[in-house]
């Protein structure tokens, strides 16, 4: 079978769908791509597979999983058809939307992305998987969580430390969360290290790495 033929979207549709799933706004999510999809005579599946940040590789997966947006997961990945979109895909950095979950703590989003077949043991180019990830941002129920559950994982790890070059490297392509979000009032907005272009609200670097 043929594979299908993206849409070319452009950057600033990218970074508003983007934003959109990074925020749980499933109506207007849903609205964009429906829109987009008809401006480019192409189905909406294909523009969530074009929907992927050129610079980071980061996609909808990614942001809604670093920010536990269950709406937007449960439809990007329904449980009663197929989705088209690779829960496994890697960013720039080999973070998989399971590694961010995991480091951020969400774990009713890890066990959406394992239903879906996402795969736990996928290291990224520093060598760590989802439950390092969960283990170093101190997110105990994760690890204990993926340890039990998460196929091919039988043990936590404890790897050599990497260079600092290269786990600043691998930060640049992890999530992670400011829990009071940019206006103060509680919401889970994510922080990213190497903020996209054109979003509609201040990225900064995460303290301590």
């Amino acid at each position: 079978m043929p594979s299908a033929i993206l849409p070319t979207i452009s950057a600033d549709e990218i970074d508003d769908l983007l934003f959109l799933a990074r925020t749980n706004d499933i109506h207007d999510l849903k609205a964009g791509i429906e829109a987009i999809a008809r401006t480019h005579r192409t189905s909406s599946a294909n523009v969530i597979l074009a929907t992927v940040d050129a610079d980071s590789g980061n996609g909808l997966l990614h942001y809604a999983s670093a920010n536990g947006c269950l709406d937007i997961l449960q439809y990007l990945l329904p449980s009663s058809t197929p989705s088209p979109l690779n829960t496994n895909l890697p960013n720039t950095s080999g973070n998989t939307p399971l590694h961010w979950a995991a480091l951020n703590g969400h774990l009713d989003a890890i066990k959406i992305l394992l239903a879906a077949g996402a795969d736990p043991a996928i290291l990224n180019v520093a060598g760590h998987d989802a439950v390092y990830e969960a283990e170093r941002s101190g997110k105990q129920e994760v690890v204990e969580w993926l340890l039990k559950s998460g196929n091919g994982l039988e043990t936590g790890i404890s790897l050599p430390q990497q260079s600092e070059e290269l786990q600043e490297d691998v930060d640049e392509g992890l999530g992670t969360e400011n829990p009071r979000g940019e206006d103060g009032d509680g919401s889970d907005v994510e922080q990213m290290a190497n903020g996209v272009g054109n979003m509609k609200m201040q990225e900064k670097r995460p303290d301590g790495d």
